[in-house]
């Protein structure tokens, strides 16, 4: 069975300069040895007056693979707050071709993604209220079908 679990987590800045390529190339040799595929988005910049620094990762594949790789991830010191989004089966993958796409989101030169991401904060509070097809289709924006 197919699943997937999305996540947003606190990440420093400083792990994101010193380890990114490292996190990046030993998940997509991993991933693709476990049939896994997704998306880790490193969102940055100011809101209001606080520097934000957050992971957003979307993982789907097989269930006990998946949930095994969360483990680790949740144990992780390199972030923190990490907050489940999404997680359960999935008919489809929506990441196919990638073991593991990145983008880089950096809000000070896209002013208008501010508000997007200010309100996360409140969403998380209260996860009643997460429209969680939101971010998914946002994470979506950032995958080329290499197809």
């Amino acid at each position: 069975m197919l699943y997937l679990i999305m996540y947003v987590s606190v990440v420093s800045e400083d792990t994101f300069k010193k380890e990114l390529q490292d996190i990046l190339s030993v998940s997509r040799s991993w991933n693709k040895s476990h049939r896994i595929t997704g998306i880790l988005a490193y969102i940055e910049g100011k809101l209001s007056h606080i520097t934000y620094c957050r992971f957003i990762q979307v993982i789907e594949g097989p269930e006990e693979e998946i949930k095994a790789i969360f483990e680790k991830i949740k144990n992780d010191k390199r972030h923190s707050q990490i907050s489940v989004l999404k997680e359960g089966p999935t008919s489809f993958r929506n990441f196919a071709t990638w073991e593991m796409g990145f983008e880089k989101i950096d809000l000070d030169k896209y002013g208008e993604l501010q508000e997007f991401f200010s309100l996360d904060t409140k969403l998380l509070a209260d996860q009643g209220n997460i429209n969680e097809n939101i971010v998914l289709n946002f994470m979506k924006a950032f995958y080329r079908n290499e197809d």
